[in-house]
């Protein structure tokens, strides 16, 4: 007894120097001691702990891109675990009235696969400290950690959780984005200078079939889309990223915006309509570029009214021979205080380089009004690999708008509309507008061809007007 008295006189002795010891240390040994403790503690708990877990960031490593697997466990976990759940978040979905519930921050759930149970909990975004003092982790890196899932199992089922389990989850997600799938539309936009995309569901009402362009050019398209989509082993087996690209070119009013409607429909891709002026370089490009999903139509629409200048001196023949990319750049905005650019090579690098890779069935769309104006570079074969005209309106374009519009094939007016249109460059929008219904009474198809024609007939008139070429003016002044 006297021992065991002994021994604890010896220790509250050691446990006093100890303390008077810890006294006169320097504030700042508390704080790592501090940290040193808190770090050991979690290691022993984990070694007698019989569960082990898994987190899964919003975002990637990086914080580049956002994880797919964490939606993946969103809509797993929304469609089979929700029952459980006493904590829910109600938001309205892509789809009109769509409403959908998900887990609220902290909320825990419990799912069962073969007979072992699984511990889910989202929890929500936490600063990053250490001794009571924020850190950052990578250069311009957020003071919040993003939202994750964290799943709890115990240690024997770590094989089944990550052979069988998380599998499971994701087949489970693709079937269910597959069935309930919903197209959409995407832009960019800047907010506390770094680019997100938005994204509103996309319906458009176009189709080929509604499409005012030549019969034969627009059967060519469809069957070069529908192979397109059916090309994967294709581009597999010649090494090459299963991506396309198009180039729509032509008038104002020739139907550009209405052909990419119609590719949306068809394939029933989403459509991300990327405006570069708000992108403040080529990283905010490059991260944009990762966010975006397969089976997409990335659009740059009037890609000419982009200003589009050289950024080194090129003289005599040097210049005229060089043809190197790197040269060209974006200009964005002149007040952009950092200067920032996205290069020409940058935009290519995504189109036709390295990062086309990075993702698969996509397809490009560059839309201009003026395909002369365009460098050679960012049009040539293999970047947009097929270059389609969306010409004047003609007969036959015509005849497939007076199907859609009036709902006929044959009329009296077709011969001298089909003369009329022949002789004179009027784009499909101009002939649509005149075919629809005007003001409260609705038209029929005779006053629309008739009004037709005789508008045909002004603009017909106010062609022999025009000022005759300059260099007939001159002959005129010889003469």
């Amino acid at each position: 007894m006297a021992l065991s008295v002994d021994k604890w006189v010896g220790f509250g002795s050691a446990m006093a120097g100890f303390g008077l010891l810890w006294s006169r240390m320097p504030e700042h040994v508390h704080d790592e001691a501090r940290y040193i403790i808190s770090s050991l503690v979690p290691m022993l708990m984990s070694y007698f702990n019989p569960y082990q877990q898994i987190s899964i960031s919003e975002l990637d490593a990086e914080r580049f891109r956002r994880n797919k697997l964490f939606d993946a466990v969103s809509i797993y976990l929304r469609s089979t675990c929700l029952d459980v759940a006493s904590k829910l978040k109600a938001e309205l979905g892509n789809k009109k009235d769509d409403l959908l519930i998900s887990l609220d921050d902290n909320q825990g759930v419990v799912d069962n696969f073969d007979g072992a149970r699984m511990w889910w909990r989202l929890c929500p975004k936490s600063s990053k400290k250490r001794g009571g003092t924020i850190i950052s982790l990578l250069p311009g890196d957020s003071d919040e950690q993003p939202r994750c899932y964290r799943l709890v199992f115990h240690k024997r089922h770590r094989k089944l959780v990550l052979d069988s389990y998380l599998p499971s989850v994701i087949r489970q997600w693709r079937e269910l984005i597959a069935k309930n799938r919903q197209r959409l539309l995407f832009t960019n936009y800047s907010r506390e200078g770094k680019s997100h995309w938005i994204n509103v569901p996309y319906n458009p009402p176009a189709t080929f079939d509604m499409l005012a362009m030549d019969h034969s050019k627009k059967d060519e398209v469809m069957e070069d889309l529908k192979v397109f989509s059916k090309a994967k082993e294709y581009h597999s087996k010649v090494g090459k990223a299963w991506k396309r690209g198009y180039l729509l070119h032509g008038p104002p009013g020739t139907g550009k915006s209405t052909m990419i409607g119609a590719m949306a429909n068809l394939l029933d891709y989403d459509v991300y309509d990327l405006d570069l002026t708000s992108i403040k370089d080529n990283a905010e490009l490059r991260k944009l570029f990762l966010d975006t999903r397969d089976k997409s139509i990335i659009v740059i629409e009037e890609i000419d009214a982009i200003d589009v200048e050289l950024t080194a001196k090129r003289h005599g023949k040097e210049a005229a021979e060089e043809n190197s990319d790197k040269h060209l750049v974006i200009k964005l905005s002149d007040n952009n205080k950092d200067n920032g650019k996205v290069t020409l090579s940058g935009l290519l690098s995504f189109v036709d380089g390295l990062w086309s890779a990075c993702g698969s069935e996509r397809i490009f769309v560059f839309t201009t009004n003026h395909v002369d104006r365009l460098d050679p570079a960012l049009i040539r074969r293999g970047r947009m690999d097929r270059h389609i005209e969306m010409s004047y309106c003609r007969f036959e374009a015509f005849k497939m708008l007076a199907k859609s519009y009036l709902d006929i094939t044959n009329h009296s007016l077709f011969g001298e509309l089909g003369q009329l249109l022949d002789e004179i460059d009027t784009t499909p929008a101009d002939v649509a507008d005149n075919l629809m219904p005007r003001g409260k009474r609705r038209r029929e198809a005779d006053d629309c061809l008739a009004g037709l024609v005789e508008t045909l007939k002004k603009n017909k008139a106010k062609m022999k007007f025009v000022a005759p070429p300059m260099d007939s003016m001159e002959e005129v002044k010889e003469e």
